[in-house]
């Protein structure tokens, strides 16, 4: 018989602070991109060692592994003593696919990020790492961090140690029926850059209950010229639509826990997901007895890693460290 455990959400209180730039660079850190097709950063710290933990990061819609977001976060993790390793999603970064097929803002499904992910940790296991990794994902990127993580582990070439899911896209806010995503699965190879949507982002109303956001990183973010600044394109939205069906239809939060630990961070001010999806999802895996835990931090949006100092070093603490107990 299971023990039932009460769900564990913790509430964060508020601490404003300074707010800094992203750390996007550090004289300890290495970064270096490895033999691909495709967008990739290795980040380290120059005197890791060997053993150094591995975290395969996986970045959300319209972003790209040195988007400020995304960087900050491997160089967080790099200091605290991991080898943060990402790839840029099919249609997004420099799209240098020698096939041709990666068109900047066309997203083109979870299995070819099963793929890249599988090249990627190939090329990394190459070195020195050993068989082992964590996997972290935000926001359409933690959608994809459920669904690689089953993938993997079900093929038994990497223990997967854990997961850490970053406000990550449970449910679309539009439900749609299976026929009328398959219709438009097949539009979508006809006209798959149409755009069917604005660039999703946070609705900032008032200081008050906006989001807590630093606008020097929000700056730094707004400069990148490689994230795409579009709307969404048909084949992106169709491919957004299959991974979270997919995932509804396998219960993947609440199977997955049973086998490997799951970490939940959210942003309780976040517009562009919603919040009580992942939240429900872990309080319904702890208790059929899986290993889930939720961290929310009331005051953030969508992205934690633009909160303000204090609340960012928290994150980046509880993505490098945070382990079941």
């Amino acid at each position: 018989m299971r023990t039932v455990r009460r769900a564990r959400v913790i509430r964060e209180r508020v601490t404003l602070s300074a707010m800094p730039a992203l750390e996007l660079t550090d004289a300890s850190v290495e970064i270096r991109a490895l033999d691909l097709a495709f967008g990739t950063e290795v980040v380290r710290a120059r005197d890791a060692s060997a053993k150094a933990p591995t975290v395969l990061v996986i970045h959300g819609l319209n972003s790209h592994v040195g988007n400020p977001n995304v960087r900050a976060l491997t160089v967080a993790l790099a200091k605290r003593g991991a080898r943060a390793v990402t790839f840029d999603l099919p249609g997004h970064g420099t799209c240098v696919d020698a096939s041709g097929t990666d068109a900047q803002g066309v997203y083109t499904g979870k299995e070819e990020v099963v793929e890249r992910a599988r090249a990627t940790l190939d090329a990394v296991g190459g070195e020195d790492t050993a068989a082992a990794v964590s996997i972290c994902g935000s926001s359409l990127g933690g959608a994809l961090a459920l669904y690689v993580a089953e993938v993997l582990r079900r093929e038994g070439r990497w223990k997967i140690e854990r997961v850490v899911l970053i406000n990550p896209l449970m449910k679309m806010k539009m439900s749609l029926p299976s026929v009328a995503v398959g219709a438009l699965s097949l539009l979508a190879r006809f006209i798959p850059r149409l755009e069917v949507s604005s660039r999703p982002t946070d609705v900032i109303t008032d200081d008050v209950t906006g989001p807590d956001i630093d606008p020097d990183a929000q700056a730094q973010c707004d400069a990148d010229d490689l994230s795409w600044k579009k709307g969404v394109t048909l084949r992106t939205a169709c491919g957004i639509y299959d991974v979270v069906g997919a995932n509804d239809r396998a219960n993947a939060l609440v199977n997955l826990s049973f086998e490997v630990p799951i970490l939940v961070l959210l942003g309780a001010r976040d517009t562009v997901v919603i919040p009580d999806e992942a939240r429900d999802k872990a309080k319904l895996a702890v208790s059929a007895g899986g290993k889930a835990e939720v961290r929310i931090f009331p005051t953030a949006g969508h992205s934690l890693t633009l909160q303000s100092l204090a609340k960012r070093e928290e994150m980046f603490d509880l993505v490098a460290h945070w382990r079941w107990k």
